[in-house]
């Protein structure tokens, strides 16, 4: 009973005190993995169990989307790159284009390093001021 509460707690804390971007990093991490499950998935003939896998990653996408800034100009187009891969989604599940499932990975994959990219930037700067 402790332990599980100990848990609750924990997983509270950390989601609480993780930065933004390793956040999003995660969540593009977590789409680039369910990408995958969902072309071995098909790869194997079992397009039929895909449908829960794709909803997770638009509700994935949507979470994205939510901590856009969307005042920005880049916000406006990163928002704009996320609804297109939401639009690619539905159509692989709606009309069974798998094809478009590796152009949807390309376009996570940059993403992460695109992120991945500015957290280390960000650090560099972070860490490189002679100020405390």
């Amino acid at each position: 009973m402790y332990l599980k509460r100990a848990i609750e707690v924990y997983q509270t804390t950390a989601s609480a005190t993780t930065p933004m971007i390793d956040s999003i990093i995660q969540l593009l991490s977590e789409m680039s993995d369910l990408l995958v499950d969902v072309q071995a998935m098909i790869e194997r003939g079992e397009s039929s169990d895909v449908s829960d896998s794709l909803k997770k990653l638009q509700q994935v996408l949507f979470e994205l989307i939510g901590v856009v800034d969307h005042q920005s100009e880049e916000g406006k187009r990163l928002v704009l790159l996320y609804v297109m891969l939401n639009q690619h989604l539905v159509t692989v599940q709606l009309h069974k284009r798998y094809e478009l499932l590796p152009s949807i990975q390309l376009h996570v994959q940059q993403l992460a390093e695109a992120w991945i990219s500015a957290r280390q930037q960000q650090r560099r700067q972070r860490f490189t001021t002679d100020t405390l």
